[in-house]
């Protein structure tokens, strides 16, 4: 017996000093302090592009400008925060503006509207990222092609024809001659005609008139070879006149040029920092359309950040001057989508994403605005902080010449445009991605309830998500090691008791001992004396409140 308890003292102990040192690795590991002195800390307070960009956020916009347009919109903040498009040297930032456009006749009674307007806003926003990558790096093909017949028979057959009405003009002129002497008001007539039928007709009246005159009358030999020669002649040029004319209208519709041009990009890589500056929607009753704009930054230290996100490292930046409660609080989300940057006053960075669904008028439609809402917002801060983007794109243009019949030619002319636009991620470990803002609002411009939520991470809410992960698995090992402490002094008690069972010399020595004493004690035997049983003080239940074991406080 004694060997069995030392040894279950023993398990307990091993199993005491375990728990201790684990209990002493928690709390060293999940220690704040130890947990900061191990950051990389890297300095981004002096960086230009971070503080311009700080400026250009806290420039404060009109809600509203019924009388500007979204072009106008975005020039005007860009102008303020001191921008342009494109790559901004001194700010080293590259600034791009993404466009959208819809046709809608009214949002307010267009269900479908708030779907429409969140697919539009990812449109002018990969529009946006496109031009960044573009930027980098954009293969390019081009193709600028004019095709023209081997031989330009409409422009022969024009010629022939020129040629021959001035043959035909100049035998008018020696018929009007000729007539004078005849009918001088034939003459004028034939002399002012326009070529066309009428001077075919009038021509033909001439040499008829002509023909009857000379046949009658005494025409001197030389006269009358002129009018023969001018007759035969005009017969003869009006014969062939009217042959390539018909071989000209033959033509009439064929091509005769063939213009083109085309234009073929594409750009494909991994985009890390690309975030949202300014964002701006409008309908515009006039015209029944609604447009959105996405102006967007990028720079080098963005994407330092965003490496130093993900590596867990610290990003020391000038403090802002609100808090991100203050943010996501005091702001006007009714009209906002995508991605954002925010600095907060304790120089943390944020990258936030924004998503919103119409409500509806149902419980289910409001649970299936809530989840849209969510999944989009943290989409949002997905693609904010890394995206695979890919741009293509092709421009075509034609023009088609053909022959017009009447001396001119007709041309028709088209043109296409084709893009397709993509980003995307998969099975990425996004770490400290929290809900910072959830809320029903009135989407100004439709009037309709929409739901907005707000996620975002920042560098420290990595690092803390980062901790609690570490801490949870080690409290799990803690766990498991427990657990096997456990089983195994249960295990040895098991044994233990085994044991006893199977030895039998306890068991020999207790029946020989007790045998003999049984014989002793019957030799010496005396009658018994008979006693009372005792009696129980007290029956029935207690009155009374009474408090289990084991409460505990109810906030820790």
């Amino acid at each position: 017996m004694r060997s069995g308890t030392t040894k279950l003292a023993g398990i307990l102990a091993v199993s005491m000093v375990m728990l201790m040192a684990s209990s002493i690795a928690f709390a060293v590991e999940y220690s704040d302090e130890k947990a900061q002195e191990e950051q990389v800390v890297q300095d981004a307070s002096k960086d230009v592009s971070l503080n311009a960009a700080q400026k250009a956020m806290a420039t404060s916009q009109p809600s509203s400008v019924p009388a500007m347009s979204v072009d106008d919109m975005v020039a005007q903040f860009l102008s303020r925060a001191g921008y342009m498009q494109g790559w901004n040297d001194k700010k080293e930032t590259f600034i791009a503006v993404g466009t959208s456009v819809l046709d809608s006749e009214d949002p307010s009674y267009d269900d479908s509207f708030m779907i429409k307007r969140s697919l539009k806003s990812m449109e002018a926003t990969l529009d946006a990222k496109s031009q960044i990558i573009k930027f980098i790096r954009t293969d390019m093909s081009v193709m600028d092609q004019a095709s023209t017949p081997g031989t330009d028979l409409s422009a022969q057959f024009k010629e022939k024809i020129d040629k021959l009405q001035m043959k035909i003009e100049a035998q008018r002129k020696r018929l009007v001659a000729l007539l004078k002497d005849v009918n001088a008001a034939d003459a004028a007539a034939l002399e002012g005609a326009t070529f066309g039928d009428r001077l075919n007709r009038l021509m033909d009246a001439a040499i008829k008139k002509l023909d009857e005159t000379y046949s009658s009358e005494q025409i001197e030999e030389k006269k009358r070879a002129k009018f023969e020669q001018a007759k035969s002649r005009y017969q003869d040029a009006r014969g062939e006149y009217d042959k390539t004319e018909a071989q000209l209208n033959a033509l009439t519709g064929s091509k005769k040029e063939t213009l083109k041009s085309s234009v073929e990009t594409m750009a494909a890589m991994p985009l890390m920092g690309g975030l949202v500056l300014g964002q701006f929607e409008a309908w515009s009753a006039d015209d029944e359309k609604f447009h959105t704009a996405i102006v967007m930054m990028w720079s080098k230290k963005m994407e330092e950040i965003v490496r130093g996100y993900l590596a867990g490292e610290n990003m020391t930046v000038p403090p802002g001057k609100i808090s991100i409660t203050d943010y996501v609080n005091n702001n006007d989300w009714s009209c906002s989508t995508g991605g954002r940057r925010f600095r907060d006053n304790g120089g943390n960075i944020y990258f936030i994403g924004i998503g919103a669904a119409a409500v509806g008028s149902s419980a289910s439609s409001e649970k299936r605005a809530r989840g849209i809402s969510s999944l989009n917002a943290q989409k949002e801060v997905a693609t904010a902080i890394f995206a695979d983007v890919s741009s293509y794109e092709k421009a075509e243009q034609m023009m088609e010449t053909y022959n017009g019949g009447t001396g001119k030619d007709t041309s028709v002319a088209a043109e296409s445009f084709a893009s397709e636009l993509s980003q995307s991620m998969k099975n990425r470990t996004i770490t400290g991605m929290q809900k910072l803002y959830s809320r029903k609002v009135k989407h100004p411009i439709s009037g309709q309830t929409i739901y907005v939520s707000i996620y975002g991470v920042s560098g420290q809410s990595a690092r803390q998500a980062l901790m609690m992960e570490e801490s949870n698995y080690l409290t799990r090992i803690m766990d498991v090691k427990s657990q096997q402490v456990h089983k195994g002094t249960k295990a040895g008690h098991d044994s233990a008791v085994q044991n006893a069972k199977a030895d039998k010399t306890s068991y020999n020595q207790a029946k020989a001992q007790a045998s003999s004493n049984v014989s002793s004690q019957a030799n010496q035997a005396q009658p018994a004396v008979n006693s009372n049983p005792g009696v129980s003080s007290g029956a029935g239940a207690s009155s009374g409140v009474y408090s289990g074991a084991g409460q505990d406080d109810a906030s820790w």
